[in-house]
């Protein structure tokens, strides 16, 4: 260390600092168990019924047209045969 450094470290910790004094650190302690349950962040689940009326307008009508077509098509196969 540059004497300007020491006198820098002197005057900020109240002590002369040394580049050669060993770092008093110790790793954080690792917990072996955890004793929260498994699902601990998973609040109450909505309802069907719920998640369907959020639904827009829009899904719906689309939907119902989509199923519509699904089944038209089938049944259009079921009696070509």
């Amino acid at each position: 260390m540059t004497p300007a450094r020491r006198q820098y470290a002197h005057q900020a910790y109240g002590r002369t600092a040394d580049a050669f004094e060993p770092v008093a650190w110790r790793p954080p302690v690792s917990k072996r168990f955890d004793p929260r349950p498994a699902n601990d962040g998973y609040g109450p689940g909505s309802s069907l019924r719920e998640d369907f009326a959020a639904l827009p307008a829009w899904a719906t009508i689309v939907g119902g047209g989509m199923i519509a077509a699904l089944v038209g098509a089938l049944l259009g196969g079921a009696l070509q045969v």
